[in-house]
């Protein structure tokens, strides 16, 4: 006869030494809670808005104007070089150098204020060659005269010593993407009730001269004298003290008062709001200043 299955008693549990506080039924109901992983869904987006730059309240096309482009010099690798199709409006070495406007490459497309110093910390301004010229401008608005944006504007030129260049620029810079420059007129405009014709900060230009840079304010509006000397205001008020401009060597003229103006035109060979006088090259700019000044 078979003796009875004697039973084996059960091993005894494994006391681990623990300072934790034990888990109650709530925190328990809590960790399993389908809310949980919407929370942290929440919370992780919220951390990403918080990491991100903060968007400029315009977008800014960066623009280089090689006046050889023959070169192999290359002062154009900025790593916020956009990938799209506005690409296919840059240059190619080759391109006629009479032509302002053939010569422009654009570089990047600035919309925030991580790209900002990406770009400028990027591009080496003391590279740039004699006459050579580099412009940020609001996206869409090319930096020559004839552009539908410039045609009736102009731009307070300033002459600065190389030395002090390159704040200078920065600074200038920092005013324009962060809309002090176009605060000024804005707030002009408001109190006279310019409706029909809105004046515009179009964008800063920097052009290499021999012992000096000329760096330029470009706004929409020649006429608009208050609008213009307000600027001016912003810019002496904003600049570091150690680069605010001296008397002298800083003017404003319109555009259309250069000598390599080439007057808008319509296919009847009116005056227009888009396109150049036959027979004339397309796109004088800052590079036609840099001549008159030299």
């Amino acid at each position: 006869m078979a003796s009875p299955q004697q039973s084996i008693p059960a091993a005894p549990r494994l006391q681990l030494p623990t300072n934790l506080p034990p888990l109650s039924a709530e925190d328990s109901a809590a960790t399993t809670s389908p809310a949980r992983g919407a929370e942290m869904r929440n919370f992780l987006q919220a951390r990403l808005q918080k990491n991100r730059a903060p968007p400029l309240v315009h977008s800014w096309d960066f623009y280089h104007d090689r006046q050889d482009r023959t070169k192999a010099t290359n002062l154009s690798s900025i790593p916020t070089k956009p990938s799209t199709t506005e690409n296919n409006q840059q240059t190619t070495a080759g391109d006629g150098d009479d032509n302002y406007a053939s010569r422009l490459e654009h570089l990047a497309v600035i919309d925030d204020v991580r790209k900002f110093w990406n770009v400028f910390n990027n591009f080496p301004l003391h590279s740039l060659a004699l006459r050579d010229s580099v412009h940020l401008f609001h996206k869409g608005v090319q930096p020559i005269w004839e552009d539908p944006r410039n045609s009736r504007g102009g731009a307070w030129t300033f002459r600065v010593p190389k030395s002090l260049a390159a704040a200078f620029w920065q600074e200038l810079c920092m005013l324009a993407i962060g809309e002090k420059l176009q605060e000024g007129l804005v707030e002009d405009q408001v109190r006279e009730g310019r409706m029909s014709f809105k004046d515009d900060v179009c964008g800063v230009s920097l052009g290499v001269r021999f012992n000096s840079m000329l760096v330029q304010i470009w706004n929409r509006d020649g006429g608009h004298e208050v609008g213009i000397q307000e600027m001016l205001r912003v810019v002496l008020d904003g600049l570091s003290d150690e680069l605010k401009p001296r008397e002298g060597s800083y003017y404003y003229k319109k555009h259309s008062e250069h000598a390599g103006f080439a007057a808008p035109v319509n296919g009847n060979g009116d005056a227009a709001g888009s396109g150049s006088r036959p027979g004339t090259s397309t796109g004088a700019s800052i590079d036609a200043v840099l001549a008159e000044n030299a």
